[in-house]
């Protein structure tokens, strides 16, 4: 058996967020073969879940990673196989260190989306994942339980970003992990959860040797799951940060079949 765990963004799902029938097609001929395909995503279990259904429908055994490694799913049995969470104390600080940089701030429980304030960042976002969204003067103090992951979002201005993040650093280093997934989402998740520890994870789960894995993406959230799988398989359309640590770079991008290219390369061979 083999797995192929890939990215949703800008890997799997083309421009119009949709999985190919080219892709969709290879994921079953693979399937057929004996070996898995596993979405892999940033997303919550509810944003990623139309998808995974769908990779299901093809699929005896379908699992998925989502919350960047924050909850491996067992699409099957629908279980939770892991999860690793924030604690409650960790967001009120994230939230408000946002509020002091001026920067849009969400979490998430029971498929919504929270924030403080409506903003255009929320309005990309929740168009962009299809996700319904509950404004809350105190997002942090409305939990009921602790949430996988926090995200910020600024739409025109990378360099205050990246100084928001620069200011967490220092508290950061024993309590979460920070990575962009995308140019414009910083990812604030619980320390040591990744798409690369989900992958060990999952695999000793499973009892399959990190010999027949290999890992698909194109964005900074998806490096340390190139480097944990035995091949890293970096997009045509990645960043230039994930393309030098994979150790092959498709012909085709996310709008033409690349998850195909790569299965017809590594996964049926």
């Amino acid at each position: 058996m083999k797995i192929l765990f890939t990215d949703l963004d800008g890997t799997l799902l083309n421009r119009d967020k949709k999985i190919s029938s080219e892709n969709l097609e290879a994921i079953d001929y693979a399937s057929r073969q004996g070996n898995i395909t596993v979405i892999s995503t940033g997303r919550s279990l509810s944003s990623a879940l139309p998808y995974i259904e769908e990779l299901a429908s093809v699929q005896k055994q379908s699992y998925a990673i989502t919350y960047n490694g924050g909850l491996i799913y067992d699409c099957t049995s629908q279980k939770i196989l892991y999860k690793k969470t924030i604690p409650l104390p960790y967001v009120q600080y994230i939230f408000q260190q946002a509020k002091k940089f001026h920067i849009h701030c969400q979490t998430y429980e029971d498929g919504y989306v929270l924030a403080a304030t409506d903003s255009e960042e929320l309005r990309e976002y929740a168009a962009h994942t299809s996700m319904p969204v509950r404004i809350l003067p105190d997002p942090p103090g409305e939990l009921t339980k602790e949430p996988f992951k926090i995200l910020t979002s600024c739409l025109h201005d990378r360099e205050h970003h990246q100084a928001y993040r620069r200011s967490l650093e220092d508290w950061s280093k024993d309590k979460i992990s920070l990575f962009f997934s995308s140019d414009y989402y910083l990812e604030h998740v619980p320390l040591g959860v990744s798409k690369g520890n989900a992958i060990h994870i999952l695999c000793q789960l499973l009892n399959v040797p990190i010999e027949n894995t290999y890992a698909a993406g194109d964005a900074e959230n998806d490096i340390a799951m190139l480097k944990a799988a035995h091949t890293g398989i970096a997009m045509a359309n990645g960043t230039a940060e994930v393309k030098k640590v994979a150790d092959y770079i498709t012909k085709s991008d996310n709008n033409h079949g690349g998850i195909r290219e790569i299965i017809k390369n590594f996964i049926e061979n």
